[in-house]
This record gives C-alpha cells, structure tokens and sequence, in this order.
C-alpha cells in the first residue's frame, strides 16, 4: 500500500499550537451565551435527517457517509456565504475560483463546471442543466433561517435521480413557527464591504405562521497576480423571499418563494471576434481575432415558487405533494442563458408489513431553454424543452430486531438524452451494541448529459492563417462541439463506514468508498480544427473520511475532519484526449484537514478557532498549460460579545496566514485570481 504523505510544510501544527496557547480556561460558562455547547454528543447523534432515505431518521443511524452542518456551525464560524459554510465538511473539496465563483465537488473530479453534485435548497433542485453544474454565487439564502444542511458524500440517485453522483447537499432552512419575531444583522470588512439581513415572522392565523426577509451582500474583488491588481471581480446581491407554513388537523402545508438580482463582474482573459465579420479585419498582431483582459460586468436574477402539501393517513403511513416552479437568467459577454423549470414531486411512506418500511414516489420535470448565442460560445437549437419522469421504490427491511436493517431500491428515471436510466442501490446497517454503528452499500448512479455536451459549439481558439498559405486564406477556427452520441457517465460505488461514540464526551464518524466510473467526459480530436465531446474515458477512486468530535470540557469542544482521496483515471486506446486523465488526478486534493476549537470564554464571551489544511492540486483545468495551485493552510477566528440577551457583536478574522493564496484555476477565459485576507465585523439584533 502506498504511504499516505502529508505536506503541512511546517507551519500548520506551529500556529495551531500559538492560537491554542492563548486560549486560557474561561472564568464560567452561563446560559446566556446561546450555543449547542449544553448539548449533549448523544443529542447531536441523534438530530433527525431526511436527505439519506427521504424520511425522518436519527444521524446516528443513517446507512451513509452523512455530515450534518447545523444553525450554530453557520452562525460561529461567521461564515457568509453557503459554499464557506461547506468548508466544514469532510470529503468536500471547496475552492474559491475568483470573488464570485467556487469549485465545489465530493470525492474529486472538482472544476469551475463541476457537475457531479446534487444540491437542494428544501427540496428544490438547483443545478443548472446548462452544465449541470451549480452557480454558487446564487444559491443563497438568509443563513440566519438555515435549520441545517445534510452533506452526503457517495451516490444518492436510487432517491434523488441521476446527477446525485459524489453526492447530495441538501440546504433545509426552519419552519416559520421557529423564526418568529425580529432579526437584523448587519456588518462590514475589507472584503465583505457591506451586508444587510433583515427578517420578520408572525403569527398569521391559527395554525399559520410566517415570515420574509431581505438581504443585501456587497463584495470587493480578489487578487489577480497576472495583473498585479485587483481582479475586477466584485459584485453585490439584493434578495428577498418568504415562507408560509400552516396545519390542519392531519394536514401540513407550506408556500415559500425567494428572488434575487446580482450585479456581478468578472474579467474575461480572451474573447475570440468572428473573422468572418469585417469590422474584425485586419486583426491586431499582438491579439490576432481576440480581445485581451476584456471587463464583463454581466447580470443574474431569478425567482422560484414552491408549495408542498404533506397528510398523515395513518399511524406509519405519510403522503406528500410537491410542486415548484424556477425562473432563472444569466447574460455574460460570452453567452446569455434563460432556464425555466417545473417540477412535480409525489412520496408516499408506509408500512406494508410488520417489518418492513416503504417509500415510494413519482416525479416530472420540465425543462425550457434559451441562449443568446455569442460567436464565442453557442447552443443550438437555441431553445429547447426538456422532460424528465421517474419513479422510485425503496424498501428498508428490519431483519433482526432493529439491530440489523437491510434497504433495498432503485430509480427509474427517463431523460430525453439517453432513455431509460436505473439506479438501484442496496444498504446494511448492523447495531451492535449501543453507541456503535457498522453500515455498508453498493449502489450505481449516473450524471446524464447536459446541453453543452449534446449541442454546443465553444471556440477556443482562432490562428490566422501564416505563410505559406496564400493571401486571404482564412484564419483556422478550433472549436469543441457538442456530440448527439455523448452517453450518461456511470459509476459504482462499494462504501463502509463505522460510527462510535467510545464516551460520552468523543464521538468518531470512519467512511471509506472505492468508486469505478466508465464513460467519463473526453474531448476527441476529429480534425486539426475540431474537438467533440466523447465517454471514452474510466477511472476509480478510493478513500477515506474521519470525522470526530469531542467534548473537552463544558465550555470547549473540538471538532476535526480528516479526507483521504486517491484517483487513477484512464483513456481508452482510440482516444486522443491529452487533458482529462491529468484533469481526473490533479483536481482534487489527496489530503485535506480541518479542526475547530469552539469556546465560551465566559457568560458573555465566546472564541472559535479553526484551521483548514489542503493539499496541492497539480491540473485544475482543461489547459495547454496547466495551473498548478500550492498546498495552502487556512486560519481564522471568530470572537463575539453578547452584552445582553438578543444582541451580539463579532469579529471575524479568514486567512490570516497569508496576504493573498490561490485554491483553484478556472478554465482559460476567466482571469486566475486568489483569496485575500479578510477581517469584517457584524452586529446582531434579535427583537
């Protein structure tokens, strides 16, 4: 077995020891510091999660590799915004790519278009089927309503279809019923320039609460170090949303609904101009049919409408109808796009026998398309709608006196790209004994193709034509086109886990998967000048993800995170891809660290510290010249004063080892930027 190395370059352990000298046993804990510190590990244990089987299930007990990142994770690690928050979980990989972009992904394959990662926001699906991939910037929300997020690491597509590949992050904000009052946060820093969040709940009616809120963000650029200045990337966000939730007798409803508008700006390193159009002739020799460094301030905006309506027909029997209905546009210099999206959702949970635990569903979605096209980058047909149905069964089976469970399922889902997909999945959980949980699964997903790689055309280059070549010969236009013959790519995935509270104050979560995909993405030269989108590509992973958590005294906990993660990937022999094997392999970091030192001081005083380790990334994008990005180690802190119940001051510190680093290198039309330093201060008022 090859020896796991690590890279801490020396200076990772020195400073954790510094900040953790300074923090000297406090003077008293008092309830007034509101923290889950008075909660018991046991209590955190057993916190309901519905993401792994679509039902309420205790965290303690869930068949997968399951990180729940709670109210009070968000709220003292002074996070603002939800892909910083997912820093906290093992087995994720989030690098920020410039102010207002980040690569996201589970168990590797990371890239600005990451695309094997599902992601809900209560249920509501947010990937964009341009790439299927996650604008993150967007997919937002006022952190302060988060009840929790559900990170799943491995395949979840037997309950939430195709594209839940390496994983499913599902955001669950509170029921009305808890928000009610006032909330007003406010704060402002060298990177955070300025932020605003404003929330009031109410009772409507008997049985009906409510609430809505608005929030402004505002946020300075990062470093370019190719222009040695900033990177022209700022961009601010107004939102605003609300949420309804009522019962009747046997009866739960809810109506919630957000929109947002975004002014963002980005600096594009080079657009390619049409030769064929004669305002672009004679070409500038030192640009030969591009635009160098071009600034794009460029517009987002969106809107969605959910309703989901759920009755209790019998002591284990519980239906639930959910319909949403998502608007969405985005137009940048090099393409515009426009998504709408309904969707149809029906679950039904019960119990056919004594033993036996049943959930079923159907489901529709509808899916209409528009691009502006560019010469850059283009889609044809322009506009399209596309249909998605399946259906799903899953079966959890208690076979020895809720000491052993066996869960058997699959989807069936049917896509206009290839047909008829299915998705079946089967897991054990054995209790043993009190306090320990042993599980392990087989299942199989697929991440199905998306409209660029069925129908695109993305120039990525122009060469004018040099001599020999006759006067008035062309230029020579490289383009990567988008295939009819592109397949789902496909993976298996074989997982163990272990979970063990050895004491009441320590708690260990071990996860270890091996993955083998086939038909991954390749791009196959068919001419000197054209690229297409391929499957001829196969790889396997295999890892590891360690997560503890200890009660060192009733005032201080830690909380660390170790992942593991080693990919070999493979082109087929007729395949004449030069990029995606090293893009497979160098993505994605092959250690990464994380420990949090979460303290009330005093009755009024609470510090958290913590430090994020990752390793090198050696290819990060599809690139003549890959980018390689250091190993980098992450410090930050959070201190907050509350002087009285309902207001709290705090000042948070990120990245404080390092004036600027990057963590990840888009692909060759975004300008490489890397993260600054930052230090904000917020105020927060409940009433």
């Amino acid at each position: 077995m090859q020896m796991m190395t690590f890279h801490f370059r020396g200076r990772l352990f020195p400073c954790t020891l510094v900040l953790l000298s300074i923090l000297t046993g406090p003077s008293s804990a008092d309830e007034s510091v509101e923290s889950y510190l008075s909660l018991d590990l046991k209590d955190l244990l057993s916190i309901e999660i519905t993401s792994v089987s679509r039902k309420k299930e205790r965290l303690s007990e869930a068949a997968a590799a399951v990180f729940v990142i709670t109210q009070e994770d968000i709220r003292r690690t002074g996070v603002t915004t939800i892909p910083e928050a997912l820093r906290m979980a093992p087995g994720l990989q989030v690098a920020k790519l410039d102010s207002n972009k980040w690569a996201i992904s589970s168990r590797g394959f990371n890239a600005q278009f990451a695309n094997k990662l599902l992601v809900l926001i209560d249920g509501r699906t947010v990937y964009t089927p341009a790439y299927s991939g996650v604008y993150w910037e967007v997919q937002d929300t006022l952190l302060e309503d988060i009840d929790r997020i559900e990170v799943i690491r491995g395949p979840g597509a037997t309950l939430w279809g195709a594209n839940a590949v390496n994983g499913v992050i599902n955001i669950i904000t509170k029921k009305a019923v808890d928000t009610q009052g006032g909330l007003l946060v406010a704060g402002a820093g060298n990177e955070e320039k300025g932020f605003t969040h404003l929330r009031y709940g109410g009772k409507l009616s008997e049985g009906i609460y409510g609430r809505g809120y608005l929030k402004y963000n505002k946020r300075d650029s990062s470093f370019a170090p190719t222009l040695d200045w900033d990177a022209g990337d700022e961009w601010q966000v107004l939102r605003g949303g609300f949420r309804v939730d009522g019962s009747v007798s046997s009866d739960q409803w809810t109506l919630q609904g957000d929109v947002y508008d975004a002014d963002e700006n980005q600096i594009v390193r080079s657009i390619f101009r049409d030769p064929s159009d004669p305002a672009n002739n004679p070409p500038d020799p030192a640009s030969p049919y591009s635009d160098l460094n071009v600034p794009d301030n460029f517009k987002a905006s969106g809107w969605n409408l959910l309703g989901r309506w759920g009755r209790q027909l019998a002591e284990h029997s519980h239906a639930m109808l959910q319909v949403y209905y998502d608007h969405n546009q985005r137009k940048e210099e090099i393409l515009g796009q426009t998504h709408d999206t309904l969707d149809i959702e029906f679950q039904h949970q019960f119990r056919p026998l004594a033993r036996h635990d049943v959930v079923w569903g159907l489901g529709y979605r509808r899916i209409e398309d528009e691009f502006e096209n560019t010469f850059a980058v283009s889609l044809l047909p322009s506009t399209r709608a596309i249909n998605l149905t399946s259906a799903f069964i899953q079966d959890e089976i208690d076979i020895a006196r809720e000491t052993l469970r066996l869960t058997l399922g699959s989807k069936f889902e049917h896509n206009d790209y290839t047909g008829l997909e299915i998705l079946p999945s089967a897991r054990l959980l054995w209790l043993p004994r009190p306090g320990h949980t042993l599980w392990t699964s087989i299942s199989r997903a697929v991440r199905t193709p998306s409209r660029v790689e069925r129908s695109s055309r993305i120039v990525a280059s122009v060469i004018p034509a040099m001599p020999p070549a006759p006067p008035g010969t062309p230029p020579a236009i490289l383009a990567i086109l988008g295939s009819e013959d592109f397949d789902s790519e496909d993976l298996t995935a074989i997982e163990l886990g272990y979970r063990v509270q050895p004491a009441d104050t320590l708690s260990l979560d071990l996860a270890l998967f091996y993955n083998e995909y086939e038909n991954l993405q390749t791009f196959e030269q068919l001419s000197f000048v054209d690229f297409n989108f391929d499957n001829k590509g196969d790889s396997t992973s295999r890892g590891l993800e360690l997560a503890m958590d200890w009660r060192v005294r009733e005032w201080w906990r830690l909380q660390a995170n170790y992942s593991f993660l080693d990919i070999s990937a493979n082109i087929a022999s007729d395949s004449n891809d030069q990029f995606s094997a090293a893009v497979a392999e160098g993505s994605s970091p092959r250690h990464q660290f994380y420990v949090r030192s979460i303290m009330d001081l005093a009755s009024d005083w609470s510090l958290d510290v913590w430090v994020n380790y990752v390793d090198d990334l050696s290819a990060t994008s599809f690139s003549l010249e890959p980018v390689d990005i250091p190993g980098y180690t992450s410090v930050n802190f959070r201190l907050a004063w509350q002087p009285k119940k309902g207001v709290e001051f705090s000042l948070v510190a990120n990245n404080l080892l390092d004036e600027h680093h990057a963590e990840f290198a888009g692909e060759n039309f975004i300008t490489p930027t890397e993260v600054e330093r930052s230090v904000y201060g917020q105020i927060r008022w409940d009433f």
